[in-house]
This record gives structure tokens, sequence and C-alpha cells, in this order.
């Protein structure tokens, strides 16, 4: 099987549909499958990864043009994008738009998948959660939280949503405490200007897991994502997570692990909960659906059940 994504992996901090195609790209090439990423000829299946435009790679209407072409090509498209998430106008509709053409389609949360509904998606589809490379990102074995107790996060995207209202607020609490620390990873927001928290500038792999390992809770208040991968990271590194109320897809995978807050006066109360009950929170990580394995398996499953191998 000749398969093609309409994006190529880049390389370093970038977020969790750059990890998937990397992820999954290489899962179908130790399959023995061939995989391309442009618009060569004999394409069994198109993974559409995103359907605008991009100077590197092809969008839906060069895949439009394509299937017209060659009509027993598959289109596969993985949906990891919504306005509501940065407070768009123009991505529900151009995913509407495209799904006319598609032959399967996936949701990589249940929220998303009911936001597109109500929209008024109305084709059969499915619903896969990210998962991340646990050869980088993995737990070490820990009794306790650090004393201090030491929060993190990290986003690839500066744009306010990702939680910076809150994000605001642990620096300003930080600097009253001396038993909590903060550090925020990645790229920021010009809007963001904290003072007491430990700033890391975007990494990625096994510098990002090796990071985040040295911390005790993961923090994510980010609002309205599709899923994210940067919780996911966080967990698969053994971090029970506080995650906001409006989390979006992020909730399904946190709520066995983590508490949810609505505020920062929540997030103070829902923080005491978890450092006194540290390990009853980390044990309950499920490191094994966390995984890439598992997120590329039932991405390959779908793709044996519609191309018939």
């Amino acid at each position: 099987m000749k398969v093609s994504f309409n994006r190529r992996p880049p390389h370093g901090p970038w977020g969790g549909g750059a990890s998937f195609v990397e992820n999954m790209s290489k899962f179908l090439y130790e399959k023995g499958h061939d995989v391309v990423f442009d618009l060569s000829n004999d394409i069994d299946l198109i993974f559409m990864i995103d359907p605008r435009p991009n100077s590197e790679s092809y969008s839906v209407q060069d895949i439009f043009n394509y299937k017209n072409y060659f009509p027993n090509t598959k289109i596969f498209h993985r949906v990891n994008e919504c306005d509501k998430r940065k407070n768009t106008n123009f991505i529900d509709n151009l995913i509407l738009q495209s799904s006319k053409i598609t032959d399967v389609t996936v949701f990589i949360s249940s929220w998303l998948e009911s936001y597109f509904f109500d929209k008024g998606f109305n084709k059969k589809s499915h619903v896969v959660y990210n998962g991340c490379n646990n050869n980088f990102f993995f737990d070490k074995e820990r009794n306790s939280a650090h004393t201090p107790i030491k929060l993190v996060t990290h986003h690839w995207s500066d744009n306010w949503m990702k939680g910076f209202d809150i994000y605001s607020e642990i620096d300003k609490y930080v600097s009253e405490r001396d038993d909590l620390e903060f550090t925020y990873i990645g790229r920021y927001c010009k809007e963001y200007t904290p003072v007491n928290t430990n700033i890391i500038l975007p990494i990625s792999g096994a510098d990002l897991a090796s990071e985040l390992r040295n911390h005790d809770i993961y923090v994510t208040a980010s609002r309205w994502e599709p899923c994210g991968m940067h919780h996911i990271e966080g967990s698969a590194c053994g971090l029970p997570v506080l995650y906001h109320q409006d989390g979006g897809g992020i909730n399904e995978l946190c709520k066995n692990h983590g508490e949810e807050f609505n505020n920062f006066n929540t997030f103070l109360d829902k923080l005491d909960i978890i450092k006194n009950n540290y390990s009853e929170y980390a044990n309950k990580i499920d490191h094994n659906f966390l995984s890439s394995s598992r997120c590329c398996d039932e991405y390959y499953a779908i793709i044996k059940d519609l191309m018939r191998i």
C-alpha cells in the first residue's frame, strides 16, 4: 500500500499533529508500506492532516483534484482543529467542506466529534485519542512529590487561549510561597510577563521528557483543545494533572488521574487535593493508553477495514 500524508513531520518542538505524522508514518513504513509526502502516482490512501494550503505540502483542493483523476484512492481525514480553539472563524467550515470528499473521518476526542456533529457533520466517524512516544515519555519510580512541589506546563503555541491567564496567576502566587515552584516550557505570548516562573525555551523529545520528569504535577489551563498533546506527554512522564473545566478534549484523558478547576481559587483547592493524595493519582495513570503504539494500532485497524487488507 502506498500512503501519502499531506503534511511532512517537522523536527523539533511542535504539537500533536506533527507528533502524529512522525509516529504514524514510521509505523506504516515499519509495516512494509510505502510512505510519501506528495501526490505522486499510484497512491492508495491519502492522510489529510490539515486541509489548509501550505507552501511545503498540499491542500484539500489538491486532494480533490487528485481524487478526480484517481477515484479509487481513499481519503482518510484526521480532524484535530476547530474555530473555538483559538477564536478563529474559518476552520470549522473548511473541515465541513473537506468532509464531502473523505472516505473516513477520525476525530481526536469525543468532545471534538460532538462539536462538529452540532455544526452539521453527518458522516460515519471514529474517535482515536492522541498518544506519545513512550521511548521518550515514560515514568520514573517516585514515592512522593518534591519539596517544594514542582508544577510544570508546556505549549508550542503562543495563543492566549492556551491558559496564560491562569499561568499569570500562578506566577504571582508562587512569589508568596516557599513550598511551590512553577516552570513554563515553550513559546508564549507577549502579554505573558512572568517574574517568578522558571522559563525554558522550546525543547522536544528526550530533552522535554527528562525535564518533565523533574517535576511533580502537570498544569494545563488551555481552553477548548480538540485533544492536545502536552497533557499526554506530562501524564506519560508520571505527573498527575490539574486541568481547566473548559479544556475540551483534554478533560477526557485527564479525569482519571487529575482534578478539574474553573478559576484560580478552585485551582488552589484541587492542588491541595492532589498534593495530599499524590501517589493515588500518579498510580492511576494508564501508560499503555497514553502511548503512540496504542494510537497507531487504532488508526491501522481503521485503515485495514477501509482498504480491506
